[in-house]
């Protein structure tokens, strides 16, 4: 087996593995970057379609709160981070095509979030938490759209999540700079591009990482390529684990799993991390309209308001798909299908087919359209099937009950050797975040400049 030697070896071309990668090289690091898909970004993926003027994202898609490593990056790469409309009718709430303001969306849910017990002992489910009625009669509301907040954005299973850590972080209070959301105009792929700039040379596509063998500063990675063809490997001082949390868990001989020679689970500390820590469940659909409907008079006059307009975000009680939104402020044909947790696994299991037929369905319940109106005004999908995708197994990480510290675990190094990033990793509040995971892969890059 042909064998490169580099300090240190990356395995993953998502944005915490690329921000390792250049800051490591900017240090004078010789390193090579490994990754297994043919292209950038790991779980960020824009598409194109000539149809529609904004990028479609089936991975991240909102900057979230402050975000100073994406500020940062979009100053000295000169993109546009713009913010979501979020506010004077930008959520609304649908039941059965019958649409009502939801107004105060951030401050409805705070006022159950901000009962949740940081410290409580012993931990226990956020649905625990949700079943003891906080609040009473008064905030039954609010508590169906904070659970509907952490099946959806978290992507989590309330019965797994925990409360502590929910209440650590979870959601960003009355914090309003927290509240922001935001988009990166070009495209989230314009990130992971910026950062691959200077260090695309040391980054080898379809190389797919099956062992990470390792012993005080050595490590040699076993690498093959799509479809069980030709292998190859790199030797290193080092290694840089940034692969998603699901390919960690993934069992031996399951297509993306990486055999750790030791077993990572054999240091205590880690199998609690990886114990502690588990891979939410989201499914997107993005669809293309013939035209922006929502936003039609005669839409309007049906629902007797005066415009949408401004329409951003549509909470419903649908059972596939209860979170909608619009590329709103920019106006533009598309729509997007949001589910997480326990119904998005069951919509998993699910051809890509039938997940996109199920979603037009629901497109017609929410906004009043017949079935064959629903057809009709939808042009084309587009879906990606995250827990199946071998290199993901998930759309991001949460942390389960009395696992609170799983997220520094995690990123604890073992034996000056093996280093770990991710968005898993963050202990700063900022798991299943983009800028989380690039702060993970600097900081990552710190701990191997000391440790050489």
């Amino acid at each position: 087996m042909l064998h490169d030697a580099v300090d240190v070896v990356i395995v993953g071309a998502g944005v915490a593995g690329l921000a390792a990668g250049r800051a490591l090289r900017e240090a004078g690091v010789d390193i090579a970057i490994v990754e297994a898909r043919e292209r950038l970004g790991g779980r960020i993926f824009t598409q194109r379609d000539a149809e529609v003027p904004v990028p479609i994202e089936l991975g991240a898609e909102f900057v979230h709160g402050r975000a100073p490593e994406l500020h940062e990056i979009a100053r000295e790469a000169k993109l546009l981070i713009y913010d979501v409309c979020d506010a004077d009718g930008g959520r609304w709430r649908s039941s059965n095509g019958a649409f009502r303001p939801l107004e105060g969306f951030w401050e409805q849910l705070d006022q159950v979030m901000r009962r949740l017990d940081a410290k409580r002992k012993p931990d226990r489910s956020f649905q625990a938490f949700l079943d003891s009625r906080p609040g009473g009669r008064r905030l039954a509301r609010q508590r169906a759209l904070a659970l509907q907040f952490v099946e959806g954005f978290h992507g989590a299973d309330p019965r797994r999540a925990s409360e502590r850590a929910l209440a650590d972080g979870g959601s960003p209070g009355d914090d309003e700079q927290e509240r922001r959301l935001g988009r990166v105009l070009d495209g989230y792929e314009s990130v992971p591009r910026w950062l691959a700039q200077s260090i695309g040379d040391r980054i080898r596509f379809g190389a797919i990482a099956t062992r990470v063998a390792w012993k005080r500063k050595h490590v040699e990675l076993e690498l093959r390529t799509p479809g069980g063809g030709a292998t190859s490997g790199v030797v290193a001082k080092a290694a840089i684990v940034s692969v998603p949390l699901g390919v960690l868990k993934a069992p031996a001989g399951e297509p993306g799993a990486i055999a750790f020679d030791p077993p990572l689970e054999r240091d205590g500390i880690k199998r609690d991390a990886l114990l502690g820590l588990e891979m939410g469940t989201v499914v997107r659909v993005d669809l293309r309209t013939r035209d922006r409907f929502w936003a039609s008079e005669r839409f309007a006059r049906r629902m007797k308001e005066q415009s949408f307009e401004g329409l951003a975000f549509l909470h419903t009680s649908d059972e596939h798909f209860p979170v909608w939104w619009t590329p709103f402020p920019v106006r533009a044909p598309l729509l997007v299908a949001w589910s997480g947790g326990p119904r998005a696994h069951a919509l998993s299991r699910l051809t890509p087919q039938r997940i996109m037929e199920l979603a037009v369905d629901a497109l017609g319940r929410q906004f009043g359209l017949t079935r064959r109106q629903a057809r009709s005004e939808v042009q084309a999908t587009w879906v990606h099937d995250w827990q199946g995708d071998a290199f993901a197994r998930g759309a991001y990480s949460y942390m389960v009950v009395g696992a609170n510290d799983a997220p520094a675990q995690l990123a604890r190094p073992l034996g000056g050797t093996l280093f770990f990033a991710g968005e898993a990793s963050d202990a700063e509040g900022r798991t299943g975040t983009v800028h989380g995971a690039i702060a993970t892969g600097r900081r990552a890059a710190r701990q191997v400049i000391r440790a050489l």
